[in-house]
């Protein structure tokens, strides 16, 4: 049986080779007057162009657009939805990265689709159908400071329709996959669970996309749900119901030493001698951006040829 192959969330902007598009180059130099607009979208346009190119060549089965034009995972889709405004750096997790955080000023209340557009623009370019990424409601929350809601639930729960309003507009727009980025699942306790339903249970109401809800870092042990992709997370194969998809995070995003396909591969048929009744499919532990883009290359081959021996 086949194992399909996808990448979980955004990729490396700059480019491979030198004189290619460089989206961070042309973002300063718009800060300093010296560039465009239109050449940010050009740069924009032609690095998913080659990021969507670079999976295809390498055989991914469930590509992704890169996610170019966001900063970070929350604040492209907090930007465009009136409730929230965008403050300062800070820490993301325990990384050693920084994001704008989000604030909930006012009364979370979606308008407009704000990814369908450059969705359908980055599927244009595409052979394959493409998996939509957007942050899950249950972490955007968390990532952002609540400044208006004095209930965690109403707040919650307001973000969590946003964003299920925002997954319709790309199931609109085409999307037959949609990846929510929840990090802050493997980070909550047995008695946040309440918490947990709260935002998720909008998202999942009527969803005709199939859904991914990729849980990187840590394993959500204390509020298990329907789809996994975390590491350390075998002892919750047992768990899922039958005849449900799970994706294994078997490719180290945050290190650049190469796995060994062979290796690799083995961790896949250990999981199906586990669940023979499950769907499988492999990617890396979180999004590969913050590699360096050749390492990042390099483990989406590693990826596709552990696919290979695997099936």
């Amino acid at each position: 049986m086949k194992i399909e192959t996808t990448l979980s969330g955004s990729f490396p902007k700059l480019p491979l080779e030198p004189g290619a598009p460089n989206v961070r180059v042309i973002r300063n130099r718009m800060d300093q007057g010296k560039a465009t607009q239109e050449e940010l979208a050009d740069a924009t346009r032609e690095t998913t162009k080659r990021i969507l190119a670079l999976q295809e060549g390498a055989g991914v089965d469930i590509p992704v657009d890169g996610q170019v034009a966001w900063d970070d995972a929350q604040t492209y889709l907090a930007r465009g939805v009136p409730g929230f405004t965008i403050a300062g750096l800070i820490r993301y997790l325990d990384t050693n990265t920084y994001y704008r955080q989000p604030e909930i000023t006012g009364p979370v209340s979606w308008k407009h689709p704000v990814t369908a557009e450059d969705f359908k623009a980055a599927q244009s370019m595409a052979h394959r159908p493409l998996k939509a990424v957007l942050p899950g409601p249950f972490s955007l929350y968390r990532f952002s400071r609540d400044l208006h809601y004095k209930d965690v639930n109403e707040g919650l729960r307001a973000v969590g329709e946003a964003v299920s309003r925002e997954a319709k507009a790309l199931e609109d727009a085409g999307a037959t996959w949609i990846h929510f980025e929840e990090p802050w699942l493997g980070r909550a306790r047995a008695e946040d669970a309440p918490l947990v339903t709260a935002a998720l249970e909008p998202l999942f109401r009527g969803r005709k996309a199939k859904t991914v809800l990729h849980v990187p870092f840590r394993s959500p042990k204390a509020v298990f749900g329907d789809l996994v992709e975390a590491p350390e997370s075998w002892d919750l194969i047992p768990e899922v119901p039958a005849g449900k998809t799970v994706a294994l995070g078997l490719v180290d995003a945050r290190n650049t030493k190469l796995e060994d396909p062979a290796r690799v591969a083995e961790g896949v048929r250990k999981a199906r001698s586990m669940r023979s009744d499950l769907s499988w499919q492999l990617c890396p532990t979180a999004s590969l951006e913050y590699l360096p883009v050749d390492r990042a290359a390099m483990k989406v081959a590693r990826l596709t040829e552990a696919a290979r021996l695997a099936s």
